[in-house]
């Protein structure tokens, strides 16, 4: 079985801070019009979150080809529907992943390349290789360049993923040496 989820163990994170955190950002980005993929620039948020983001950057080594907010919140953007859908990320090979906001129940499950892939609105048969969770501890890099899906639990509960893009393989990442752990 291929690992698809590792934790940055040089970073702790506390989900009760960034929650706090994102209430402020929003109230900082007051203006903008959320989408459920907002692709962000780094001035774009507080400088709690800047720190964080650069703090991921410096150990990783290399800067992210873009910053992602995933948003699914009632107030804001309420559209969780599509996370169902099997899928690989055409526009990078992996992501580090902040979950702000989550169904800690809610699992990423992560299918083979031999997969068929059903017709959108059909229901997965398959049995997924690979079912994890976001860390609550650390981020977590997570290989979306193989199938993967979400399996929604609740399409009410918010869903807030800040998330850095990357074009090297989730095993490249791993090869940098920094302090990871398969999860």
């Amino acid at each position: 079985m291929r690992n698809n989820l590792a934790e940055i163990s040089d970073i702790n994170i506390d989900l009760d801070v960034l929650h706090a955190e994102w209430q402020k950002q929003v109230v900082y980005s007051s203006d903008h019009e959320w989408q459920s993929r907002n692709y962000v620039e780094l001035e774009f948020f507080t400088p709690y979150f800047q720190v964080l983001l650069e703090s991921i950057n410096d150990i990783i080594g290399e800067e992210p080809k873009n910053y992602v907010i995933q948003c699914h919140d009632q107030a804001l953007v309420d559209d969780k529907w599509y996370l169902n859908i099997v899928h690989t990320d055409d526009d990078r090979k992996t992501c580090i992943t902040l979950p702000v906001s989550f169904n800690r129940m809610e699992p990423i499950n992560f299918y083979s390349k031999d997969t068929p892939i059903p017709e959108r609105g059909k229901p997965m048969k398959e049995k997924p290789e690979q079912v994890g969770w976001y860390s609550t501890k650390h981020p977590t890099l997570v290989n979306v360049a193989n199938y993967h899906n979400v399996r929604v639990l609740d399409d009410n509960e918010s869903r807030i993923l800040i998330q850095l893009s990357y074009d090297l393989s989730f095993e490249e990442i791993i090869s940098k040496q920094i302090n990871t752990r398969i999860i």
